[in-house]
């Protein structure tokens, strides 16, 4: 049984495996293993409350009609391409629907954006172009764009679960994945909570009211009620929503949105997004500068770091750091960044101020960075290997590694 927050005398670092299907528990003073909380399918996302009472997790996988789906972040990857050893399903043949036909209906799943009406499903002639319909195959409300006509003989319940909020043709179909809640102080499970969409980072408001997932595969973030352990709310703040940060005192919340470049604010009085932040290409990871002023998007598309002045809404300054970016964080006194690079093999140090550069090789493909409190420590996890490094900040180089199962994702740590 691991012991009440209280009684703990080091940083404890909790690190999600992935497909090992559970949670590491280390103690950063040593960098050993302590215990480990099993039992949760693809876990990617954690969080803490601010009480420390609750871990809130993440599983990253999404289920659609009752199959996996099993997203690129989940899938073991096969040899050096990267790329998961199958693709992933996009909708399940109805019943009665030649493949052929069913092919047709979903011309996405080819790698083209032309959509045909569900009549041409029926064996019949492709009709006019639809009408754009008000709602999305998901109920959720998309005015002006393009629905399909539901074929003769499926109900209405049936068709809306055939495509699964299939937003305007252009994105997968979207399934289930779960939110649970564990108590810190005995491993156990207190809740599960199904959302839609893969269920990717998690996060606590300050007040510790609310959980928060991101959902990349859906465009959405969904609130939690930890009260009542039910969704609050659901908001949708652009296509691959996949980072938030919060001001400490939790009137505004940031999310990066990575398929279409920007950072929306979101007024948390009223939970609607006030406004959207251009910044760099595949905004992923964010962090926010310990005294409130800058969020820092890392760019995965394009290879660069935005400052985001919080005071003017806007990009102030572009660090360029190399290819693929994913993993940010910043150090206790907010001078400088730490930022991984999949593509280049490297952890990088930029000091925000004169924007210099300092590099670490980290082979292969650092993944998740966490600044583990004020030990002068950094966890870097690997994409494609079993390990985390353990980095000496000021020396800025590898003080050792810790073997783990699966892969480490989202890294908390409770000091």
């Amino acid at each position: 049984m691991l012991a009440p927050l209280a009684s703990l005398a080091n940083p404890i670092v909790y690190i999600p495996l992935g497909t090992a299907n559970e949670i590491m528990i280390v103690d950063a003073a040593t960098d050993k293993e302590i215990g480990k909380i099993s039992g949760f399918k693809n876990v990617h996302g954690l969080s803490l409350t601010p009480n420390g009472e609750y871990l809130v997790v993440g599983s990253n996988d999404e289920v659609i009609a009752g199959r996996s789906k099993m997203a690129g972040h989940g899938k073991k990857m096969s040899g050096s391409t990267g790329k998961p050893k199958s693709a992933p399903a996009v909708m399940a043949k109805p019943a009665g629907v030649s493949a052929a036909d069913h092919a047709k209906h979903h011309p996405q799943a080819r790698g083209t954006t032309k959509t045909q009406d569900h009549s041409a499903m029926m064996g019949g002639k492709p009709k006019a172009k639809a009408k754009p319909a008000m709602k999305d195959h998901g109920g959720a409300s998309k005015p002006g764009q393009p629905g399909m006509a539901k074929p003769k003989g499926m109900s209405e319940k049936d068709h809306k679960k055939h495509h699964a909020a299939q937003a305007g043709g252009l994105l997968p179909a979207v399934g289930i994945s779960t939110v649970s809640l564990v108590r810190v102080a005995d491993k156990k499970l207190e809740a599960t909570i199904k959302v839609r969409g893969m269920a990717h980072h998690t996060f606590v408001t300050p007040d510790g009211k609310y959980a928060v997932s991101t959902h990349t595969t859906a465009g959405t973030i969904s609130l939690i009620d930890l009260a009542t352990k039910k969704i609050f709310r659901n908001i949708y703040t652009g296509p691959q929503p996949n980072y938030v940060a919060f001001s400490q005192d939790g009137e505004q919340m940031y999310v990066s949105n990575a398929g279409n470049n920007t950072l929306s604010v979101i007024d948390t009085k009223n939970w609607i997004v006030s406004r959207n932040i251009i910044v760099g290409k595949g905004p992923e990871h964010i962090v926010m500068s310990p005294d409130e002023k800058f969020v820092y998007t890392n760019n995965s598309r394009g290879g660069t770091i935005s400052k985001v002045s919080l005071e003017k809404l806007k990009v102030v300054k572009t660090f360029t750091i190399g290819n693929n970016p994913h993993g940010i964080d910043i150090s206790p006194d907010g001078e400088t960044l730490y930022a991984s690079t999949k593509k280049d093999n490297k952890l990088v140090a930029v000091d925000v101020k004169t924007g210099k550069v300092r590099t670490l090789k980290l082979n292969p493909a650092p993944y998740h960075v966490k600044v583990i409190g004020n030990t002068g420590k950094i966890y870097v996890s690997s994409r494609e290997k079993p390990f985390v490094w353990v980095i000496d900040a000021k020396q800025f180089k590898v003080i050792g590694k810790i073997k783990v199962r699966g892969e480490g994702h989202q890294m908390v740590v409770v000091n």
